[in-house]
């Protein structure tokens, strides 16, 4: 009983005397949008990142972009990553070619995910599900 006083009393203390530069970092505001859930193969589809603080105010960041397997949300796809200074990514997927969506991509679930880092604030996600279609 006096050890697990002893400890309380230890915690207590370093709660006590914790930096105050050691606080939570702020959060950002990360939304990802896609022209719709359902691209089709052989056509062009579009999406959009936006990162907003908590004022609503853009904010400088890197994007990283993937394509992840719903529902087990294992990475099947780098889309890349993105230096943003404007709190805004916007790129359309090509229809034809090595970075557009492949037939074999048709019916499966997926989920388009972006993970956002900025300088002074907590990293965030922003998911946009989808469903490849064909023409």
């Amino acid at each position: 009983m006096r050890r697990l006083l002893a400890l309380l009393c230890v915690l207590l203390a370093a709660v006590a005397v914790a930096d105050p530069a050691v606080a939570a970092k702020p959060r950002l505001t990360v939304v990802l949008k896609g022209q719709d859930h359902h691209p089709v193969v052989g056509k062009t589809w579009s999406y959009s990142v936006t990162v907003r603080n908590a004022a609503g105010k853009p904010v400088a960041a890197k994007i990283h972009l993937q394509m992840l397997l719903a529902p087990f949300m294992s990475v099947v796809g780098e889309v890349g990553t993105h230096t943003v200074k404007n709190g805004d990514w916007k790129e359309t997927i090509v229809a034809h070619g090595p970075n557009a969506f492949p037939p074999a991509a048709v019916g499966q679930s997926l989920v388009l995910q972006a993970t956002v880092t900025a300088k002074g604030y907590a990293a965030a996600k922003a998911r946009w599900p989808i469903v490849v279609k064909k023409k």
